[in-house]
């Protein structure tokens, strides 16, 4: 991406941030670094079919259709109308931009990221999302979420097995959950 480009996507961000904080979640996108660990945690070659919930500007979305097959699909929602124009000039061939809720999601996903900020969520909303993407993984499906607190992880273990990882070059530092569903 160049400077230029990756500029406004960030003063997009933080605008979108300014608006409504508790459904964007961050000040910044996430950074490359944040990106790259949770591709990497993906069997790409098995992995045909894909959600990303929570898109934003479509950072993760990026390293996304680079990693995915050619015959993938990509499944990506977002309820940002703003964010949404801005995924569907992004988006390729493999992919559908779907703006409305996670919780929409009626398919089975080989792999689903989540870049949701589910600790801003009610706890009522932040447990259907989670129950739905258990539901929608296949039978060896990964569920990857990157969160800024380990204060999810009983919201998690209700629904996944998991391990996190935590990437430090990222503003702020992330926790990356690898999940399985139980």
């Amino acid at each position: 991406m160049l400077l230029t480009e990756s500029l406004k996507t960030t003063a997009d961000f933080i605008t979108q941030f300014i608006r409504s904080p508790r459904t964007v979640g961050a000040i910044t996108p996430s950074t490359s670094y944040l990106c790259r660990q949770m591709v990497r945690s993906v069997d790409w070659t098995y992995s045909r079919r894909v959600a990303e919930f929570g898109a934003g500007t479509g950072v993760l979305t990026r390293h996304i259709q680079r990693q995915m097959r050619v015959d993938a699909r990509l499944d990506i929602f977002e309820t940002n109308p703003h964010f949404c124009q801005t995924l569907r000039n992004i988006a390729d061939r493999r992919a559908t931009v779907h703006c409305a809720s996670a919780e929409a999601t009626t398919q089975k996903y080989d792999t689903i990221f989540s870049g949701l900020p589910l600790l801003a969520f009610p706890q009522t909303l932040r447990q259907t999302i989670l129950a739905q993407a258990a539901r929608a993984l296949t039978l060896d499906g990964v569920f990857i979420q990157f969160q800024y607190s380990p204060l999810l992880e009983d919201s998690l273990s209700a629904h996944f097995l998991w391990q996190r990882t935590l990437v430090w070059r990222n503003l702020p530092p992330a926790f990356v959950y690898l999940c399985r569903a139980r």
